[in-house]
């Protein structure tokens, strides 16, 4: 169904817990864009309807500076979400199209780092649904991703699809014998 982004068989526009956009990308001036959705208050990418949560701003901003290697397709897309009374955190989903080749939802923490929210280690996860790929990922209220750092029933998050090359950590050797890593 056109205006769906989720998939679930509403048009995002009725849906407070659902917010889509088209933004441009690459580099800033062209004119190439492509779908996103956000859901919030998700529920593996449906709206949870328990959740109460409301999408009150999805829009595109402009990259910051990279650190070596990340890629940032879209550039920052920044929301606010508000919570249901009584919630401290909020799960999203993130819906845009696989060929951007983003490895998950990114976000700075207070020291600079970049953070996979959509990765394992954060609760997070990605997967693909209806020809999208779908990154799933949670924030606190007040907690360390929300930008305003309040506990005021608000998350305010500036984050980005983006790519960035897995650590030494997480990359298996091509010397790799017999399932151990040389």
């Amino acid at each position: 169904m056109a205006g769906d982004g989720n998939g679930d068989g509403v048009r995002d526009s009725t849906q407070a817990a659902v917010g889509s956009t088209s933004v441009v990308r690459g580099p800033t001036g062209e004119s190439r864009s492509t779908p996103v959705t956000l859901v919030a208050g998700s529920q593996d990418g449906k709206v949870d309807p328990a959740s109460g949560a409301r999408i009150t701003r999805l829009k595109q901003e402009d990259a910051p500076a990279l650190p070596k290697g990340m890629e940032m397709p879209l550039g920052l897309l920044s929301f606010k979400a508000t919570l249901a009374t009584g919630r401290s955190s909020e799960k999203f989903s993130l819906y845009l199209d696989p060929a951007l080749g983003v490895n998950g939802y990114w976000m700075e923490d207070g020291t600079g780092t970049w953070v996979n929210l959509s990765s394992a280690a954060y609760g997070g996860k990605m997967g693909s649904e209806g020809g999208r790929l779908r990154l799933d990922f949670e924030i606190s209220d007040g907690g360390r991703f929300d930008a305003d750092g309040q506990a005021n029933g608000a998350i305010t998050a500036p984050g980005a699809a983006a790519q960035m090359p897995l650590s030494i950590v997480g990359q298996a050797s091509d010397w790799a014998s017999n399932g151990f890593w040389l």
